[in-house]
């Protein structure tokens, strides 16, 4: 069965994986789309996350500006999964650490900070 620290360990293997592939093929990232984006066919509106697997492939090949341009939060992702995958214990202690109140502003905060991303990149 799996649980968030197998998960994390696949995310990186197959991110690595496509990396490789990619480099290997001299894909670049803006010409890949794994995942199509549901919102984003119907509507010809992009979704808060669109980009989100471009900018880590691009990450992978070391285009850290184009992984910025392509979505910021990539970084976070990748981090996350490190962590997640390496030193979840660590991890856990950490966020369970910190009170309930400083728990949800971090939440409530990467929400508004995803979602204003997505509005400024809708008006660019």
């Amino acid at each position: 069965m799996f649980n968030h620290i197998s998960l994390a360990r696949l995310f990186l293997i197959g991110l690595c994986i496509v990396g490789v592939y990619t480099t290997i093929l001299e894909i670049p990232p803006a010409e890949i789309s794994l995942i199509p984006c549901i919102l984003h066919l119907v509507t010809d509106i992009p979704c808060p996350g669109c980009g989100m697997t471009r900018a880590c492939i691009a990450l992978t090949h070391g285009h850290f500006a184009d992984a910025w341009h392509y979505h910021p939060f990539s970084y976070l992702i990748i981090g996350l999964a490190i962590g997640s995958a390496f030193i979840p214990t660590c991890l856990k202690s950490t966020w369970i650490r910190c009170s309930s109140v400083s728990q949800t502003t971090i939440a409530i905060g990467g929400i508004v900070l995803c979602l204003s991303i997505w509005i400024y990149k809708l008006w660019i």
